[in-house]
């Protein structure tokens, strides 16, 4: 058997919910409504492995720095503050250190609206607890 995955094909008909004819060249000579197990559905990525490229860097007093999106919470992780940030052109978060983006625009409008979240004022780790 090959291991690589035939394909993509047109769906026919949906005959149930878990079965679906394919519209499959003559070449290929398989039963046109294989195991529902077996489909995949086709990926956004036109192209596999393709890489994109970051987005461009933003100059903050002289420095080029990536621009952030959000803070989306933060947490006491060991004896380290850390903030989920969303990065402008990402799709995905990361945990950043406190030390590194507690100077951050929206690392203050996350705890003008989260006053109760650890790092605001006195809700630091090891801090006094409110």
């Amino acid at each position: 058997m090959d291991w690589k995955p035939l394909g993509p094909f047109t769906l026919v008909r949906r005959i149930s919910p878990y079965a679906y004819e394919l519209d499959l060249p003559a070449s290929i000579r398989i039963h046109r409504v294989p195991p529902f197990s077996l489909l995949d559905p086709v990926a956004n990525d036109p192209l596999v492995g393709q890489r994109l490229e970051p987005p461009p860097l933003v100059e903050v007093d002289g420095k080029e720095q990536h621009q952030v999106s959000s803070v989306e919470d933060s947490r006491a992780y060991g004896n380290q503050l850390q903030y989920p940030i969303w990065w402008t052109g990402y799709d995905s978060l990361t945990w950043e250190p406190a030390m590194f983006v507690d100077a951050l625009q929206a690392v203050g409008e996350f705890h003008q609206l989260y006053p109760w979240k650890a790092g605001h004022l006195g809700n630091v780790v090891g801090g006094p607890r409110t």
